[in-house]
């Protein structure tokens, strides 16, 4: 079994998919690490979804939007902290790529990503697995989203989304 990655969406009044995290999970290597993909507004309770997902996983990323969205990002946030210690939880998103002094300064936020996050968080999840440090985890300049790997949408469940929306789109 490979080690497992925990990926949150927190808690919005829409139902859009989780894009950026489908991007974020297709551009890792899952022949090496498996994940899992957590959308608080498709859970009864995604606080304890996610606390019980983080245990022994190699850390939980959480994308964060600017407004309602952060109250349930830092809920999460700090549960798992209190839950598992030693679980690295990385914020990226608009918000961390906005404001990640901000950010860096909640005690249950380890790491913020900002900007794209494929290859960011690419190297962070393997510099964690490898047990290295993430001094040195440098920003990259945009790149050409033809040159990530395509989603892969059997991460979430796409008909939910679709019925829940109330319209086939993405």
């Amino acid at each position: 079994m490979n080690p497992r990655l925990v990926l949150y969406n927190p808690r919005a009044v829409f139902y859009t998919m989780p894009l950026a995290l489908v991007a974020i999970a297709s551009a890792l290597d899952r022949a090496d690490v498996d994940v899992l993909i957590i959308d608080g507004r498709l859970e009864a309770d995604p606080v304890r979804a996610v606390v019980d997902a983080a245990k022994d996983a190699v850390c939980v990323g959480v994308t964060v939007l600017t407004g309602a969205p952060i109250h349930d990002a830092l809920a999460v946030s700090r549960a798992v902290k209190a839950a598992h210690p030693d679980c690295p939880v990385i914020w990226g998103g608009w918000h961390p790529s906005l404001f990640a002094d901000e950010c860096l300064r909640e005690p249950a936020v380890n790491v913020v990503v900002s900007g794209q996050g494929e290859e960011a968080f690419r190297d962070i999840v393997r510099r964690l697995m490898n047990g290295e440090r993430l001094h040195g985890v440098m920003s990259r300049s945009l790149k050409d989203l033809n040159a990530f790997p395509a989603h892969d949408y059997s991460l979430i469940p796409v008909e939910r989304y679709f019925a829940l929306k109330g319209a086939r789109q993405i």
